[in-house]
């Protein structure tokens, strides 16, 4: 009960099972691909009640409003981490001032190179976090610069 294989020339055609259903979340994703690809086009975009762009405004919407499913999950482990003592050594809670400062802006640059020699304009202030960690990271081992 072997299944034969294709006529030469013929391809085998390989059946998958259906994928699941998009999410909420996809498919308010792919809801707003159609805006994007308008603007893309140099179609007009949609203006919001300050002039500005319903697509640009939704740069600037918390994660609770851009995408409520994820920030919800995202609550849920900050709860979790809150009422559990983790004794795993490998994992640890980063402090309020990293979390910030992951989530700045400045993950918005790509920053390929060492500072003052990069391959892509606009990184000077890149270049002065980098700048800065390195010295720290030598100071902290009493490492002199040269």
């Amino acid at each position: 009960s072997r299944a034969r294989p294709p006529p030469p020339g013929r391809p085998r055609r390989l059946v998958f099972p259906p994928p699941p259903p998009p999410s909420a979340a996809m498919q308010r994703l792919a809801s707003g691909i159609p805006r994007a690809a308008r603007v893309a086009r140099g179609a007009p975009a949609t203006v919001g009640r300050r002039g500005v762009s319903v697509e640009a405004m939704r740069l600037n919407v918390p994660l609770s409003e851009a995408d409520p499913e994820i920030y919800s999950i995202i609550e849920g482990e900050k709860a979790r981490q809150k009422r559990c003592i983790n004794l795993i050594a490998s994992e640890n809670f980063a402090p309020r001032a990293v979390l910030d400062a992951v989530g700045s802006v400045m993950v918005n640059k790509y920053s390929e190179g060492y500072p003052g020699a990069r391959y892509y304009g606009g990184n000077e202030f890149i270049d002065k976090a980098e700048a800065l960690c390195q010295q720290r990271a030598l100071e902290a081992c009493k490492l002199d610069p040269k």
